[in-house]
């Protein structure tokens, strides 16, 4: 069985200045620090939409701008 794996996607560009560049273009088994990375990506994750996708099915497990994912 093919281990899960997420990826960071945005329509901004994703930078940091604590990171380093290639954070933003790997895939990471953690969703937890997917979603961190992706955070610290956009300068305002509430207006700079910033989404964490499940490889392979490019479902969307997480999404800055959507409350609904807040909690999850």
């Amino acid at each position: 069985m093919r281990a899960v794996s997420y990826r960071i996607e945005s329509d901004f560009p994703l930078a940091s200045d604590g990171l380093p560049a290639d954070v933003f273009t790997r895939h990471d088994s953690d969703r937890s620090a997917a979603i961190a990375m992706a955070i610290e990506g956009v300068d305002d994750p509430k207006k700079q939409e910033v989404r964490v996708v499940r490889v392979g099915t490019g479902e969307v497990v997480w999404r800055s701008t959507d409350a609904s994912y807040a909690t999850r």
